[in-house]
């Protein structure tokens, strides 16, 4: 199609409020009373979408411009302007939240990536019969080559959990986005990739992932995921691919991991992180921001020293304007998550806080025992040599006896010292008086 037809029909969109000629766009979308011929320019097909024709004759569907009203079931033209529909570009449904189910003709041979992401209410994905390039397995799960990939899950498919069917090793770019109701997932050892954008923005809680790659963002603004396990086997994880799961305050890695893409864990609720002794790169950002990339106080890493653990506890990087100033604590075995032994800043001041009551409960309680009379209690030396003594009456005897001599010796070197003699002077004066 030539750029000078795509500019009228654009035109045409723009100023009628155009119609689908399918039964169900015209339940949803009511034609104005108009005259004949205003209401059949309005329900052309061809003005629901942006698209073009390519050299080999065929159309190709870039976007739907009803995305923002269209509501109920949908069906994919199988040609625009008398050409069959070879294919659907990147994204062309993205955001059509009143979609409930959509049908792929038997003409699509190829599609881009996250077709429809943001499709909440979509519940269901059929593809005409004579297809030979995709299919349906599962009630309304988007697959293609030979199942193989796995291209679109509803995002409003009933039910929790899924299980990836033994057939998928790749999952294409926001193939989960946006799923409503699906909280657990687990995805086996032979799915080798993710792509971008994969799970982004599910309300997932729980998932397994064995040996495979993970793209950016895979499972990005995932705010309810809070358990995730990686297998053994699992060596990058690249730019951003858990950011913003805000439930997700701890993780462990594997012993396989080498790689830790930038802004990776940020905006999660981890406080720490054990980095195992395999990781050889962690680029900035990874670890220890939260979703505004504000570093995180007494965030704490644990690994062994010499490794890209503790380097990145001080790593610092001109070109993005930031340094990190993380506290690294050295451990043995770092492919075993630890504990986290610094409290966090809001625990201190907890803790601050209890320790100051209890020095006003103390001091209460001195001031307390001033005001109230007290009981001594007598204290003799059997109470001071112990119940040893308290026991045996033999010492008991034998010590209140040399007691009482001592007692007797005491009074007596008192009176001896209290018959003080004269002084040399009143003695010479009283010998000069008898002469």
């Amino acid at each position: 199609m030539k750029k000078n037809f795509l500019a009228v029909a654009v035109a045409i969109f723009m100023a009628t409020a155009p119609l689908c000629i399918s039964a169900h766009a015209e339940e949803n979308t009511p034609a104005p009373e108009e005259s004949q011929e205003s209401t059949q320019a309005e329900t052309r097909v061809e003005d629901m979408y942006t698209f073009s024709i390519n050299t080999a004759g065929r159309a190709e569907i870039y976007d739907f411009l009803l995305s923002e009203t269209y509501k109920g079931e949908l069906v994919i033209p199988s040609e625009l302007d008398g050409c069959p529909v070879g294919y659907i570009g990147n994204a062309a449904f993205m955001n059509a939240t009143g979609i409930t189910s959509i049908t792929i003709p038997a003409t699509v041979t190829d599609m881009g990536n996250c077709i429809f992401f943001g499709c909440t209410s979509l519940e269901k994905i059929s593809v005409e019969s004579g297809n030979s390039f995709y299919n349906i397995i599962d009630d309304g799960v988007l697959v293609a080559d030979d199942n193989k990939f796995l291209v679109a899950y509803p995002a409003n498919k009933s039910g929790d959990s899924y299980k990836i069917p033994d057939t998928i090793d790749e999952i294409a770019q926001g193939c989960f986005g946006f799923a409503q109701n699906l909280k657990e997932i687990t995805i086996p050892s032979h799915v080798n990739y993710i792509d971008a954008w994969g799970f982004a923005y599910s309300n997932l809680e729980k998932v397994v992932i064995a040996s495979m790659q993970l793209d950016d963002y895979a499972f990005a603004y995932c705010d309810k995921l809070h358990d995730i396990e990686l297998q053994s086997g699992v060596e990058t994880i690249y730019d951003a691919t858990f950011s913003n799961c805000s439930a997700l305050e701890q993780i462990t890695l594997p012993n396989t991991l080498t790689y830790v893409g930038q802004y990776a864990f940020c905006g999660t609720s981890m406080h720490s992180v054990t980095i195992p002794y395999s990781v050889n790169q962690i680029d900035y950002g990874a670890f220890g921001y939260d979703a505004d990339m504000r570093a995180i106080n007494d965030f704490v890493i644990y690994g062994q020293v010499g490794t890209a653990a503790q380097s990145y506890c001080t790593t610092e990087d001109e070109e993005n304007d930031y340094k990190n100033d993380f506290t690294f604590i050295e451990v043995e075995n770092a492919d075993e998550p630890q504990e986290l032994e610094i409290e966090s800043k809001s625990e201190q001041q907890k803790n601050n806080s209890e320790n100051a009551d209890g020095i006003e409960a103390t001091s209460e309680i001195q001031d307390n025992a001033e005001d109230s009379p007290t009981e001594i209690a007598e204290t003799n030396i059997a109470d001071i040599l112990g119940p040893e003594v308290k026991d045996n009456q033999f010492l008991r005897i034998l010590l209140a006896t040399v007691g009482g001599i001592a007692i007797i010796l005491a009074i007596a070197l008192i009176a001896l010292l209290a018959k003080k003699p004269k002084n040399k002077t009143t003695q010479d004066s009283n010998n000069e008086e008898d002469e």
